[in-house]
């Protein structure tokens, strides 16, 4: 049986390739972790599937003048061209849904972000309950309705970034996503529920990914979303070879356990069980990070450096004698797939 004991990922700065940071974490030993690591090694890295890099990088801080960077002003533009080609769409095929809405930088918050991502979620329903508006448009306009989606979060890790920059801290994240013509889901069983714990986590964790369209609870708390259905705020149901790894610094002035504590008394206001397991209602952890290779640099430290690179090259998986079991590097940036698919859209219009 094989042991997984490390994921490397290796990250660079796809305008200098030199520049280059590799990143160790060690693997949990417990059963669900290992079945994780499982799924990234068969379903994905054996498989050479591309990741979907424009979707990757959270809360990095960029210059906002740099127009080659994923930066809010970028994003706010790409949402209002998603918009406007969803719109376009729907219009033309008399489909039965318009986006009242335009993006700016000074006024992108949260409520503007919850309000989009309502429409993302009448447009595309849930993974096990597609709505009957989305295979109405074709493929590449389903892929405009997914970008709703996408920048959304983006724009709200870009957000909770930059607030944490200018107090001095660090609030970034790798999302680990394969394109969705990769994705692989596996129904969770019973044991997969045991290690969620509803508390915060540590600078360098990587978490479960939720395959599936929604919020889980915690994200509809976190971000007081009143628009957000209750059908869309549904617990984990996948588990894949995909992930997340979290930069977060909790802020010293606020108290963790009250967050949590509101947190619970919200999901109890609601009517949902908070001993119920299968609800997923925290996170839970498959690896933390190997800090060996980085001295007595603080998390705030580590985190800035990390926004030195720009780009995700390579993911592997290591075993006990730190051996590569399986390796994939990914060439390509995120702009290479992004923009020829946006090509498509503007041609058929």
């Amino acid at each position: 049986m094989t042991v997984y004991n490390k994921l490397k990922i290796t990250l660079r700065n796809s305008a200098d390739p030199s520049v280059q940071k590799d990143l160790f974490f060690n693997i949990k030993d417990h059963a669900v972790a290992q079945k994780w690591a499982g799924y990234l090694h068969t379903d994905y890295l054996e498989k050479n599937a591309n990741i979907d890099k424009k979707f990757m990088l959270h809360g990095w801080v960029y210059d906002p003048t740099d127009t080659t960077q994923r930066n809010l002003p970028l994003m706010v533009d790409e949402i209002n061209f998603h918009i406007d080609a969803v719109n376009r769409y729907a219009k033309a095929h008399n489909i039965d849904h318009h986006i009242d809405m335009h993006f700016d930088v000074a006024s992108t918050d949260q409520q503007k972000l919850n309000q989009i991502h309502h429409h993302f979620e009448v447009l595309i329903g849930q993974v096990w309950n597609r709505s009957p508006l989305y295979n109405q448009f074709d493929r590449i306009h389903k892929w405009s309705i997914n970008n709703l989606n996408w920048l959304c979060h983006e724009m709200e890790g870009q957000l909770h970034g930059q607030r944490a920059y200018k107090s001095g801290s660090c609030s970034s994240s790798i999302v680990w996503c394969v394109e969705m013509k990769h994705i692989v889901r596996h129904d969770m069983i019973p044991e997969d529920y045991e290690l969620f714990q509803m508390k915060d986590m540590e600078f360098g964790d990587i978490r479960m990914h939720y395959a599936q369209t929604g919020k889980t609870h915690r994200e509809a708390y976190h971000d007081n979303d009143a628009d957000i259905n209750d059908t869309n705020i549904t617990g984990y149901r996948y588990l894949s070879g995909e992930f997340g790894i979290h930069f977060g610094i909790a802020n010293p002035n606020t108290d963790g356990q009250q967050w949590w504590d509101g947190y619970e008394q919200w999901l109890t206001e609601k009517g949902i069980d908070v001993t119920d397991k299968t609800l997923g209602l925290g996170w839970q952890i498959f690896a933390q990070l190997d800090r060996s290779n980085w001295g007595s640099k603080t998390d705030v430290q580590i985190g800035r450096e990390l926004w030195e690179c720009d780009d995700l090259l390579s993911t592997a998986l290591l075993d006990q004698d730190n051996n590569t079991i399986a390796e994939t590097v990914y060439n390509y940036t995120w702009r290479d797939e992004y923009y020829y698919k946006k090509q498509l859209i503007i041609d058929s219009q």
